[in-house]
């Protein structure tokens, strides 16, 4: 037994280039063979479909064996790929939106904070007149989102494609800042 523990008739033989151009050849057409044969018993006892592509050692002549066949196993491969890249892009999408809106969460809390200093800062009578104008402001708002239904209503009812993803005012932002320029206290 050796040191590295293995027996005698186990020595590891290192794999090197064949230099001899004959010789490469003989190798070539006896394992290009054995590849062929065990990939078509892959193919049967386990139900898999496979392609193999071996280029001579000269690089002019291609081999190929495919179960079924290699053009149809070729075509699927190129298929998952077209599928892969689609999910890729919108998984890259989708990572800027959920970007887009960590960002958006961020500038939201820092108005929400202003708006509660603000809040905080009223007397009585400034808190009433805020109630006021909130209550009107959400009236306005209301009546805004029914006008924006009946006419997504009557859109529906004209034609059969569906009003998904209508957008009902402007981004909560532009609100924060209209209601904070107005309410600020003299």
């Amino acid at each position: 037994m050796s040191s590295k523990g293995r027996s005698l008739g186990q020595t590891e033989e290192k794999m090197k280039a064949i230099a001899k151009v004959e010789h490469q050849r003989i190798i070539f057409s006896k394992y290009k063979q054995e590849i062929f044969k065990k990939a078509a018993e892959l193919s049967t006892q386990c139900g898999v479909d496979i392609a193999i592509l071996l280029f001579s050692p000269q690089g002019n002549t291609l081999y190929s064996f495919g179960s079924p066949s290699v053009d149809s196993i070729i075509t699927r491969f190129l298929g998952e790929n077209r599928r892969l890249d689609a999910l890729r892009r919108e998984l890259r999408w989708l990572e800027k939106q959920v970007k887009a809106e960590k960002e958006r969460g961020k500038a939201l809390d820092v108005a929400c904070k202003k708006w509660e200093d603000y809040i905080n800062g009223l007397g009585w009578e400034e808190l009433l007149q805020v109630i006021g104008k909130l209550e009107g402001l959400k009236r306005n708002a209301h009546a805004e989102l029914q006008k924006k239904d009946a006419v997504a209503a009557s859109a529906s009812a004209s034609c059969s494609s569906s009003m998904s993803g209508a957008n009902y005012g402007p981004p909560a932002e532009e609100i924060d800042d209209e209601i904070t320029d107005t309410y600020r206290s003299p």
